[in-house]
């Protein structure tokens, strides 16, 4: 034991000579009995907090010839280093657990007041202290608390208004720019007085102040109290309330988009009794109600689409909007510009049947332009447009077949379509590129009838999966070296199985996977990939699709240096429950 281990036992390193053991740990019976244990001949190990230490302590008799104990032999191993990460794992995991369930509940409920309390209550029970607060601003800034939860040592303030005099000249442009303030104690920091004795008048020592924005508007707070004495705000726990006062103010757009909605819903009823009323502006009204309620599915056809298709980001509305109006522009054009080249050419014709000898200048031209070649090419170059414009044509049908925002239902679809259309939107990132080989495809179809299935959100799990196949291959390429050894293969094969099922394999030659990863591989936010690159749901949200709302198993066979296997079945049909 060193002497820095023995500090919290009041010795210093030399001191344990002569001293009993029992001596040392009499305030300790646990280890007291252990002890004894070994001077009665047995073994033992236990773990003992001294201090800020934490030590894994084993001990073994010493005996003589005779078996006797005559004494023991004790190892002491500091291991406080590990236990420590442990915990901050534990934390870790346990904030990440609170914000996804937060934002969860927000995704599921329209009830503002329930989120926001859910909210506080769980912050609070997180973070140890003795207040947190939802505080909103009025046009004046000032304020009341909305939401609270509070602990049996400090006074609640609920509903109490509070006109803060210095904030708006001392705070307001700082915290509407996303300030975090941390404050371990009000009494030893740079604010103002009127804000400490304002904060004195509610029994807070220290605090943490989170900004919640609406745009550039500062909607309010989320403030952590801590009422019984000073606190160090560790990074973890500020970090933790930035990401929750995002939550929190999606939860509030969407109470108030909610509100409008309902708003906007009474408003309609209220012009339908009116119409009613009134003959002579019925046709008008019921129009406009039309196009309203028409914008109002449009917006939640485009919501359910962007959490859907959340794997191709703005892809295929970019697509669709650069390429699909003015390929359609060209591609109408295309016969009005054939006639009128016709007409043009044969009035040539003419010219030159009725005027077989043009003046010098026009013969000096049309030697120029090579009028002949021109009249002949011209058509040949139209129809080569025409055939350019159907090709951009078929790949925006391929593109909006992938995403199918317009089919949130069950229908029968051919599997081999959805599946060469995400191909068709990866073929970029199958390409050749420099030095890297680019990745070849091998398509083996069985002949499979039509499936009932969700169309789009299958195609979104053969987005996801393709996806993370080319993005392993192309990092194995990279960490083998400049040139990869075997030709990157992805192999997509399907078939029919027994009982009413159909599989659809994708296999790669990457570097494959441990175990311990292939594990974890479809658990919510689990990602191998570094910050930035991926939020860890792709494969999550895959596995919900296929199990969950098909009714088939999605599984992973990997080895490491042995590629990657991804199997899915699925039902032909689906059954009516």
């Amino acid at each position: 034991m060193s002497g820095k281990g023995l500090e919290p036992l009041g010795l210093k390193a030399g001191e344990l000579v002569g001293r009993s053991i029992f001596d040392l740990y009499r305030h300790e019976p646990e280890i007291i009995s252990k002890i004894s244990h070994v001077l009665a001949g047995g073994e033992a190990a236990w773990t003992a907090e001294m201090g800020d230490l934490v030590y894994e302590n084993r001990a073994t008799p010493l005996k003589n010839q005779s078996g006797e104990v005559i004494g023991s032999i004790g190892m002491a191993l500091d291991i406080t280093y590990h236990v420590k990460a442990e915990e901050s794992l534990r934390q870790q995991a346990e904030r990440e657990r609170l914000v996804g369930a937060i934002a969860q509940r927000i995704r599921r409920s329209l009830n503002l007041e329930e989120v926001l309390n859910t909210a506080v209550q769980e912050v609070r029970q997180f973070l140890q202290t003795d207040r947190v607060v939802l505080y909103r601003f009025y046009s004046d800034w000032s304020g009341v608390v909305e939401v609270e939860s509070v602990g049996e040592n400090c006074q609640p303030i609920l509903g109490i208004p509070i006109q803060d005099t210095c904030f708006q000249g001392k705070y307001v442009q700082k915290y509407q720019q996303g300030r975090i303030r941390a404050i371990e104690d009000i009494y030893n920091t740079d604010i103002v007085q009127c804000h400490i004795d304002l904060l004195a008048q509610f029994q807070v020592r220290a605090n943490l102040v989170v900004p919640i924005l609406q745009g550039e508007n500062l909607w309010g707070l989320l403030i952590a109290h801590h009422c019984s004495g000073p606190r160090q705000w560790l990074e973890s726990e500020v970090s933790l309330l930035g990401q929750l006062s995002v939550q929190i103010a999606i939860a509030i757009q969407q109470s108030e988009l909610y509100q409008k909605l309902q708003a906007e819903l009474i408003d309609r009823e209220q012009a339908e009794a009116a119409l009613r009323q009134r003959e002579e502006l019925l046709c008008q009204k019921a129009c406009e109600l039309e196009q309203t309620l028409h914008e109002l599915q449009k917006t939640q056809t485009q919501l359910i689409q962007s959490e859907k298709m959340s794997s191709l980001g703005q892809l295929v509305a970019g697509v669709a909007h650069e390429i699909n109006n003015p390929v359609n522009f060209i591609y109408g054009n295309i016969d009005p510009a054939r006639n009128y080249i016709q007409n043009l050419l044969e009035l040539i014709e003419l010219f030159q049947q009725h005027c077989p000898l043009p003046c010098s200048e026009i013969e000096e031209k049309a030697e120029d332009i090579d009028l002949e070649f021109v009249k002949e090419d011209l058509p040949k170059l139209l129809e080569s447009m025409r055939v350019g414009s159907d090709r951009i044509r078929e790949i925006v049908r391929s593109l909006r077949y992938f995403s199918r925002t317009d089919e949130a239902e069950m229908k029968d679809v051919d599997i081999h379509e959805g599946i060469d259309s995400t191909l068709l939107i990866l073929q970029n990132r199958l390409k050749a590129n420099g030095d890297y080989p680019g990745i070849q495809i091998i398509q083996e179809y069985a002949d499979l009838p039509k499936v009932e299935c969700y169309p789009g959100q299958l195609n979104q799990v053969l987005m996801n999966i393709l996806s993370n196949a080319i993005d392993a291959m192309q990092e194995g390429c990279q960490v083998q070296g400049v040139k990869c050894g075997a030709i990157p293969t992805i192999w997509i094969r399907t078939k029919v199985l027994d009982n009413n099922l159909i599989a659809i394999q994708i296999v790669d030659n990457g570097p494959g996977m441990k175990d311990t990863v292939r594990q974890r591989l479809f658990d919510p936010f689990f990602t191998t990939k570094p910050v930035g690159k991926g939020t860890g749901l792709g494969l999550s949200i895959s596995y919900q699709i296929i199990v969950e709302k098909h009714g088939g198993q999605l599984h992973c066979f990997s080895q490491p240096g042995e590629g990657t296997e991804f199997a899915i079945e699925i039902p032909l049909r689906q059954s009516k429950s």
